[in-house]
């Protein structure tokens, strides 16, 4: 039963680090601004990763049974979980701002194809409430922004027209959520009930990687999925998920305009993303 325990806290202490601080290395040239974000950001969630590993540690040196509660070590119905999962990623069309040479070209209906996403998650469901808990995410995404030529409403400096070159975008998302869950079909094994459906909602910290820069900026984060408790430890989860970007902004995007040829500006446009998703998770 011991053993069992630390290897239970070893993989959720692995895990908690992983999800703070596999942040990929950004692109030589993308230095700016943004960093100081990140720069705030991430040591805030290695000092979140490590209250909740010490909490782990904490609460799971000692197993009481479920009779004990006040005892030390005492687990009541709450419950950790950690998981993962993979889907895909879609991006409706939006409109793109490039400034090039001090003019602003709006281009409308850029596309973005659908693409692969996958992350791991870390949370827990209170003891005293557990239809409320909180939840760590930490996710990648992949999306190919096709070349395409877009119209320039309203033309500029005789432009009436934007070709803008192929690219593969990389989003990588650190997310926080406040949880809720409601429970169906109880039974001794799972009390709360095998099928819960739940929501969540959240603050984010997305990294968005261009071939050639990146952009660093906060997010709205919202998810709503359904998940089923095959044992009492383990379940799997469909889930929709919506992130939301303001003012994104790619410093050295390289386009065509009708006009001058080629030409690099910066390019700003709102980022909103969806993403559908399935997955497996462990509860203890």
């Amino acid at each position: 039963m011991l053993k069992r325990q630390r290897f239970r806290t070893g993989v959720v202490i692995t895990m908690a680090f992983a999800l703070f601080l596999s942040i990929p290395a950004p692109p030589a040239s993308a230095m700016s601004s943004g960093d100081a974000i990140v720069a705030t950001f991430v040591p805030l969630g290695v000092v979140l990763g490590a209250t909740a590993a010490s909490y782990l540690l904490y609460k799971n040196r000692l197993a009481q049974p479920a009779d004990a509660k006040g005892c030390l070590g005492y687990r009541g119905p709450g419950e950790f979980f950690i998981g993962g999962f993979v889907g895909a990623g879609f991006i409706p069309h939006s409109t793109w701002t490039y400034r090039v040479g001090g003019i602003n070209y709006s281009a409308d209906a850029m596309k973005i194809d659908p693409g692969v996403t996958g992350g791991i998650k870390l949370g827990y469901f209170l003891e005293s409430f557990p239809y409320f808990g909180v939840e760590a995410e930490g996710s990648i995404g992949s999306q190919r922004q096709p070349s395409q030529t877009l119209a320039v409403n309203p033309p500029q400096a005789g432009a009436t027209a934007l070709r803008v070159p192929g690219q593969t975008l990389l989003a990588w998302t650190m997310a926080f959520h406040l949880l809720g869950r409601y429970g169906f079909y109880q039974d001794a094994e799972v009390p709360f009930g095998r099928l819960q459906p739940y929501v969540g909602v959240g603050p984010g910290l997305v990294m968005l990687y261009a071939e050639a820069d990146s952009a660093k900026n906060f997010s709205l984060e919202l998810e709503a999925g359904l998940r089923y408790m095959f044992t009492k430890h383990f379940g799997g989860f469909l889930e929709y998920k919506f992130s939301k970007q303001w003012s994104v902004e790619l410093e050295s995007q390289q386009v065509f305009l009708n006009t001058i040829g080629s030409a690099s500006g910066r390019g700003v446009f709102d980022f909103d993303r969806h993403q559908a998703v399935v997955g497996l998770a462990y509860h203890f």
